[in-house]
């Protein structure tokens, strides 16, 4: 396995070099991040919005922090790396959708699920149904061209577990469809089959509705339980009478267990400052994602009841990581 490793400073004659003095001259009573630990491929949401977390914080501690991509397993590898890392908040998990589900498809997970906690929610994109241009955009014509050859519509999704697999497996078990799930390594392979024609429908998050500008698809509805600010003309899937079909891609910040309340308080406070920076919350609607923070209990809620809705699809539909 490849581990991409990118510096987030800029570019400065001998700041290696100053580096030293630098770390002198920092707070010694607060925790210095050192890196983030994204355990996807460099590429996609998750990695640019790690990024650019990775840049808010830095900016504010003064002193640089690696964006460090290890992915594989699902995610789990990197997820890993944190759970044995020395609990003393210098090293975050950017975790998302598969940190929930992946306890429930990995046989041999290299980790328990209690070596790493959540402590903050950074942020959330609820998915939009997309089909094919050449496709009905009728949420009844659409599951009427499904019924009439079962199988015949191909789902496509960032790999098995991803959010896009879970939501199309909810989608078509809510309405009692047999449709084919074709799994990508990763999000840019899985948006350029669907775009070429390749495939059927996506779920994916705001960020693809450029294309519908462009004709290339069509969006159908949004996985959520209300419109979205930046498409309000767009209807729900409850609205279309397709209902508890509620999918989003979301992000969070977990750290080793055992870290210090101390350390995760100031951590706690560090991140909400990131994520409520205006430039950071346009950055990411840019990204199609909302800069959201939820403090560890609202988080922890969330992330228990993400693991027990999807666990029960995992179950139904068999899913498994090798």
């Amino acid at each position: 396995m490849r581990v991409w490793k990118t510096w987030l400073v800029a570019a400065a004659s001998g700041f290696l070099c100053n580096l030293a003095g630098v770390a002198s001259a920092a707070p010694p009573d607060t925790t210095q991040v050192e890196r983030i630990v994204i355990p996807y491929a460099v590429g996609g949401v998750t990695d640019l919005y790690g990024r650019l977390l990775a840049e808010q914080l830095q900016a504010d501690q003064k002193l640089p922090i690696l964006a460090d991509n290890r992915p594989g397993g699902g995610g789990a590898i990197g997820t890993a790396f944190v759970a044995k890392s020395k609990p003393d908040g210098r090293t975050l998990l950017l975790g998302s959708v598969g940190t929930a589900t992946n306890p429930a498809m990995i046989k041999a997970l290299p980790y328990a699920p209690g070596d790493i906690v959540p402590i903050a929610q950074v942020a959330i994109s609820p998915l939009i149904l997309y089909v094919r241009a050449d496709l009905p955009g009728d949420i009844n014509q659409l599951v009427a061209y499904a019924r009439q050859s079962p199988g015949r519509l191909t789902f496509a999704n960032s790999g098995v577990g991803s959010s896009p697999n879970l939501a199309a497996a909810l989608f078509a078990r809510q309405l009692g469809l047999q449709v084919t799930h074709v799994s990508y390594r990763g999000t840019s392979a899985a948006i350029n089959d669907f775009l070429g024609g390749q495939v059927d429908a996506y779920f994916d998050t705001m960020q693809a509705m450029s294309h519908v500008r462009t004709g290339r698809i069509r969006a159908v509805a949004v996985a959520a339980p209300e419109r979205l600010a930046d498409a309000p003309d767009l209807p729900t899937l409850d609205e279309l009478g397709v209902h508890d079909v509620h999918a989003s891609s979301w992000w969070g910040i977990f750290v080793p267990a055992r870290t210090p309340a101390p350390v995760i308080q100031e951590l706690q406070g560090r991140l909400r400052k990131a994520v409520e920076n205006q430039a950071v919350r346009q950055r990411a609607r840019e990204m199609g994602a909302v800069a959201i923070y939820r403090d560890q209990p609202a988080f922890q809620a969330f992330f228990e009841s993400e693991v027990k809705r999807w666990n029960a699809i995992i179950a139904a539909e068999h899913l498994s990581i090798e």
